[in-house]
C-alpha cells in the first residue's frame, strides 16, 4: 500500500531513514544559533555531524530497500540547510560580508539548481559504483573548514579574494554536466565527518571564537 494512500490521516508515512534525514533540521538550526552567538567553530563541528547523518540515511535506505522519491526530495531540503544556508551564514559572520556576499548568493543559487536536478536524476550508476552528476553541495563544508583554518594564519586581504575565487569555481562546478566521485566506503565517511567534528570541537575548546 502506498505511503500516500488517500485514507491515511497524514500526507506521508515516515520511515526510520526519513527520521535520520529530518535530524538535519535540528542540527542545522542549532548550528545556525551557535554561529549567531559567535561559536563558529562549534557550529562547523555540528555541521560535520549533520553530514554524517546525511551520508548514513542514503546508505541505510539502499541497504534496507527503503529508497523512494520522497526520501530524495526530503534529503534535498536538508542539504539546502546543512550545506548552503548555514555555511553561508558562518562565512558571513566570519567577515565575508558586504560585496563578498555576492559569492555566497551565487553558491546558494547554483547549489539549489544542482539539488533540484539531483531530485530528478539521483546518483549515476557506473562500473566502479555510484557517482554524482555535478559537484555535490557537501563540498561547501570542506571549503568552510579550509577557510576557518587558514583565517588563523593568512592575512584577510589575501584570504577573502582566495575564498571568492574558490566559491565561484565551486558554484560553476555544481552546475556542470560532469561526473564527480562519490564517497562510498563507510570508513572514509566516518573519518571525514567525525574527524572534522573533532577538529573543530578541539579548536572551540582550545582557541575559542575565531
Amino acid at each position: 500500500m502506498p505511503d500516500t494512500a488517500t485514507h491515511s490521516r497524514y500526507l506521508i508515512r515516515l520511515n526510520r531513514v526519513d527520521l535520520i534525514t529530518l535530524s538535519g533540521v535540528c542540527s542545522s538550526l542549532i548550528a545556525g544559533a551557535l554561529a549567531l552567538s559567535g561559536s563558529l567553530y562549534l557550529a562547523t563541528a555540528l555541521l560535520y555531524l549533520a553530514m554524517l547523518a546525511d551520508a548514513l540515511d542514503g546508505i541505510l535506505a539502499r541497504k534496507l530497500g527503503l529508497e523512494r522519491a520522497f526520501g530524495r526530495y526530503l534529503d534535498g531540503f536538508m542539504d539546502v540547510l546543512i550545506y548552503l544556508v548555514v555555511p553561508s551564514l558562518i562565512f558571513y559572520l566570519s567577515g565575508f560580508s558586504g560585496a563578498w556576499a555576492i559569492c555566497l548568493m551565487l553558491m546558494m543559487g547554483c547549489g539549489c539548481i544542482r539539488l533540484a536536478v539531483f531530485n530528478d536524476t539521483g546518483n549515476i550508476q557506473e562500473d566502479s559504483g555510484l557517482a554524482y552528476l555535478g559537484m555535490p553541495v557537501f563540498w561547501s563544508l570542506f571549503i568552510l573548514a579550509g577557510y576557518l583554518l587558514l583565517a588563523r594564519f593568512v592575512p584577510e586581504a589575501w584570504l577573502k579574494p582566495a575564498l571568492a575565487l574558490t566559491l565561484l569555481s565551486f558554484s560553476h562546478a555544481m552546475i556542470q554536466r560532469r561526473r564527480f566521485f562519490k564517497f562510498s566506503r563507510l570508513s572514509t565517511i566516518l573519518a571525514l565527518t567525525l574527524g572534522g567534528a573533532g577538529l573543530f570541537v578541539t579548536l572551540h575548546l582550545t582557541v575559542g571564537a575565531p
